[in-house]
């Protein structure tokens, strides 16, 4: 198992490679950097949501009927989706997308899912490198949204570059949406974030996986 440092670093976007190569902070050198792994990130205008949104995301904890009110506003449409995908120069690991609804049988979780970190939560069971694919080796395209928080890292393996490791931070104003393929080792760690911290998850393609 790989481990994660709890300390973020102080600016909301930062982009490490684990060889030479200066970090990066600077949203534009980032999404250059890891455009030919079929990686983006974009800003969320969270000032665009309602009041009610608002307050649900300043809280650290929700109810089932208030997770259910975020998940359900931030949700992004198929159309939406694909375009992601295609902005970050992938194709769909599934024609036209595959399946909205998908199932981790490993773990036993569906998607899209809405994480809410939890103080004194164990959530190494992310934190180590793996690849998100059905049986018959079809990948999972993956679509974050931070919607909260502080601490989210996302961790991919390159064939030239090393590890590189991209920790994102929110603000009341700014959410990220970061899309990249699930087919390809990866980690996406919850465990820096601070309690509260809330990702939505959709993971698109293969029904199971």
């Amino acid at each position: 198992m790989i481990t994660i440092p709890s300390v973020a670093p102080d600016s909301r976007l930062h982009l490490e490679f684990s060889n030479d190569r200066a970090p990066l902070t600077d949203l534009d050198a980032i999404n250059r950097a890891v455009a030919e792994y079929g990686a983006r990130l974009w800003p969320i205008d969270l000032g665009a949501a309602p009041k009610t949104i608002h307050k649900l995301l300043a809280q650290q904890a929700l109810t089932p009927a208030e997770s259910a009110q975020v998940r359900d506003h931030f949700l992004l449409s198929r159309q939406r989706l694909l375009q992601l995908i295609a902005e970050a120069g992938r194709k769909p690991q599934v024609p036209g997308g595959g399946e909205l609804t998908t199932l981790d049988a490993t773990n036993n979780v569906s998607y899209p899912q809405l994480y809410i970190v939890a103080a004194g939560f164990d959530y190494t069971r992310f934190d180590k490198f793996h690849v998100n694919a059905a049986h018959d080796g079809t990948g999972l395209d993956e679509i974050l949204q931070l919607l909260s928080g502080v601490g989210i890292r996302i961790l991919v393996q390159t064939p030239d570059q090393g590890t590189i490791t991209l920790h994102v931070t929110t603000s009341e104003s700014t959410g990220w949406i970061i899309t990249y393929d699930g087919g390809h080792p990866h980690i996406g760690s919850l465990t820096g974030a601070t309690p509260g911290t809330k990702l939505l998850v959709q993971g698109i393609g293969p029904a199971k996986w």
